[in-house]
């Protein structure tokens, strides 16, 4: 079985290789390149002609091969399939299957991302978009960082398996969750709010409600806004939402783990006979997940329709309420998909953004600078030992003097380097003149 049984063109299929071991994408791995259980792996004769073997492992090793630490599980079931086509009592035909599985699997396993490079670089993205967002939107945005405390499944429904999807970046193959799910994860806690709340309360909540995510006229006709159609009074119903959710990109290394699903009895599904249970082996249902631990910059924003800052306030109340007491994506109620609010994240990430900022400013203003013919005339006047305990207090970054200036850093480096090499060539000198390099955005040999 090979990739070229997908109608594509010849260089295309030689580019992407047999079993697309070439892909790089994880993403274009999980929409394009499922291997169906239905395809062929080796070819029989039988009494009917000719038959194919199918392929049983192939959407659970799909699965595995877009997981963390893929590669290490793929070779490991590859052997296994080795070592059970060696068997004594192994039929011809089963013995062929193994061997086929077994290539396969050792095909599918030769992933070639590098997970910890492309999530650092995802991470440092949402980090930066994070500051340009606050910066951009001031006070009419509000962000919130959950961190996974039940592993994630979200959009299980959009695959080509069933029930077993993932939402991937398309640029780096990475998990996020659209827009929509955390939209959709706030709106069913700002309707159990509105369910129980009571008297003038109810009123408002609704109000509130309606402003937040507006409503149609399907919403109280047919939709779950049906039981409340009395709290309109003779309002229209078709009303703008004033609240934009984003979809929320992780800010740390967010891993993809392939999970499993309650075993199936199709049998007993089917005809709902007990008895079909203890003949049946049970078949479980692989899919990926979001490991335990990802953090999740989640970002709400007033679009526009309405300037009230306090539906900010309020939507974001709801969403961390969805987060950490109702769950969001699948399976909640089995444990997925739960929250912990982390505002410590929060404010770290402002820290570092503001530090970030402020060596770019750093960085600009050392650009304009001339060295100071003043401080370069000190610095000849120094006997070589002195100075090169002053050019050595800029080894250690947290370690700099304190009332050091950067017209002063800028001479000692021109100095340094024009007329004084030797004391940058040692070990400690040679790292005071990277970091002065770095700091200050000039070339260093």
């Amino acid at each position: 079985m090979s990739a070229a049984t997908i109608p594509m063109a010849g260089d295309v299929a030689e580019l992407v290789g047999p079993v697309a071991q070439h892909v790089e994408n994880r993403s274009l791995l999980l929409d394009k390149f499922v291997f169906h259980k239905k395809w062929p792996v080796v070819e029989e004769q039988t009494r009917r002609g000719r038959d194919y073997v199918k392929w049983d492992e192939a959407s659970r090793w799909s699965f595995m091969r877009i997981a963390d630490g893929a590669d290490q599980i793929l070779r490991k079931e590859a052997a296994e399939k080795s070592r059970r086509a060696q068997g004594n009592n192994v039929e011809p035909e089963n013995r062929d299957r193994f061997q086929a599985e077994s290539r396969i699997a050792e095909a599918l396993a030769n992933v070639k991302w590098d997970s910890k490079e492309l999530a650092a670089l995802r991470a440092s993205h949402t980090r930066r978009f994070i500051d340009l967002f606050r910066s951009a939107r001031g006070d009419q945005a509000a962000i919130t960082i959950g961190q996974l405390e039940g592993r994630l499944a979200i959009n299980l429904a959009d695959s080509l398996i069933q029930n077993a999807g993932i939402c991937l970046d398309r640029l780096f193959g990475l998990p996020y969750i659209p827009g929509s799910a955390v939209k959709g994860a706030c709106r069913h806690a700002a309707l159990e709010e509105l369910k129980t709340a009571e008297g003038a309360q109810k009123e408002a909540v609704f109000t509130q409600f309606r402003a937040v995510f507006g409503t149609a006229d399907n919403d109280f006709s047919k939709g779950d806004l049906k039981p409340l159609r009395h709290l309109l009074g003779q309002s229209s119903e078709d009303q703008k939402g004033a609240i934009s959710f984003l979809p929320a990109y992780p800010v740390n290394d967010a891993k993809v783990v392939v999970d499993l699903t309650n075993v199936h009895y199709p049998d007993y599904y089917q005809r709902g006979r007990t008895e079909d249970q203890s003949r049946e082996n049970p078949r479980p249902n692989p899919f990926p997940a979001v490991e335990i631990g990802a953090q999740f910059a989640f970002c709400l924003v007033l679009n526009g329709v309405n300037e009230d800052k306090n539906l900010l306030e309020v939507a974001k109340r709801w969403l961390e309420s969805a987060l950490t007491i109702r769950g969001l994506g699948a399976k909640t109620a089995a444990g997925y998909g739960w929250f912990s609010i982390r505002p410590d994240v929060l404010e770290k990430l402002h820290s570092e953004a503001a530090a970030e900022r402020k060596v770019a400013s750093e960085r600009e203003q050392a650009a304009k600078l001339e060295p100071s013919a003043e401080i370069s005339a000190q610095l000849a006047s120094m006997k070589p030992n002195d100075l090169a305990c002053v050019l050595n207090g800029y080894v250690y970054e947290s370690q700099w003097p304190k009332d050091s200036s950067l017209l002063f850093e800028l001479t000692l480096f021109e100095f340094i380097k024009t007329e004084r090499a030797d004391l940058g060539e040692g070990k400690k000198g040679k790292k005071a003149m990277i970091n002065l390099a770095q700091k200050l955005n000039r070339p260093h040999p």
